[in-house]
């Protein structure tokens, strides 16, 4: 199986790279959401997406995630 996102080998659904990023994502949400208050999740991911301290794998993410 392919990773939908790069093309990888999957380990899962996703690649390892990939699959890192997802959690990285996931574990900073609700650290966000106590930060900057009131935050929609995929107002979160365009954030993440902007953020020039994300990495190509987290923006990658952010960006499939959101759909």
């Amino acid at each position: 199986m392919k990773c939908p996102v790069c093309g990888r080998e999957a380990v899962t659904d996703l690649c390892r790279y990939h699959v890192e990023a997802k959690g990285k994502v996931e574990v900073a949400y609700p650290h966000w959401v106590k930060a900057y208050g009131n935050m929609g999740w995929e107002d979160f991911l365009d954030n993440v997406k902007r953020n020039p301290q994300s990495g190509q794998w987290v923006k990658e993410i952010a960006e499939f995630l959101r759909g």
